[in-house]
């Protein structure tokens, strides 16, 4: 079996989480409040979680044979690191208003990149020509990309309501671990529907150069070879 060989960029991002996570097993022997263990046991999850989610794009090739190109590898592996690790364990979505939204934006555009070239791998007949029209192709990268974002949402609140956390921001006082006062009506619901909206514009902008790329597809094979 052949080994998983990580670019340089990989690789330092895989040796700091390993030291991250170490740091947080080391500090499970020096809490005495539930909402702190909870709190570092969350982040421990999450170190472990980007571990594994470095190692996605060798796992596609090695499985699937689907080869990422070295410039959307470190993209996946930055924004990874950015969510998990700066995000929430070292909480900068609570110093720092403007990082979820920077974020989710962000995904919306990953997401799309993800859905369009999935449905590349499909979009093709044994005779090369296309088979999903480009109003189609679009409709799927937008859907797609809300469909994981929805996910993603669904994921923030079970975590919120197991662990006691603030995932979802849904307290008064902006930051992931706090115990203020719950937020209530249209308030409760912006920072949710503020993300979905974020993959939604991101995904969107993804769909229209996406209808834009298969129409010229389209257009290439409808020409007569000479």
């Amino acid at each position: 079996m052949k080994k998983c060989k990580l670019n340089k960029f990989s690789t330092v991002i895989l040796i700091l989480c390993a030291i991250i996570l170490l740091g947080n097993f080391v500090s499970l022997f020096f809490l005495e409040s539930h909402s702190s263990v909870s709190r570092v046991a969350f982040q421990i999850f999450e170190t472990a979680l980007m571990m594994f989610i470095i190692f996605i794009p060798n796992l596609l090739k090695r499985m699937v044979n689907i080869k990422v190109p070295h410039s959307m590898e470190v993209t996946f592996v930055a924004f990874g690191f950015s969510s998990l690790i700066l995000g929430d364990v070292i909480d900068f979505y609570g110093k720092f208003a403007w990082w979820d939204s920077m974020l989710h934006a962000f995904s919306g555009i990953l997401l799309g990149i993800l859905g369009f070239s999935l449905i590349n791998l499909f979009n093709k007949t044994e005779g090369g020509k296309i088979r999903f029209p480009a109003l189609f192709v679009a409709i799927w990268v937008v859907c797609f990309a809300l469909a994981i974002g929805a996910c993603w949402e669904i994921l923030e609140y079970c975590v919120d309501g197991i662990l006691k956390l603030n995932t979802q921001q849904y307290l008064s006082t902006p930051g992931t671990f706090d115990a203020s006062v719950p937020l209530v009506g249209h308030a409760a619901l912006e920072d949710t529907m503020v993300d979905l909206i974020l993959d939604f514009v991101g995904s969107v902008a993804i769909g229209v150069l996406g209808y834009f790329e298969i129409k010229k597809r389209e257009k290439s094979q409808q020409q007569p070879k000479v």
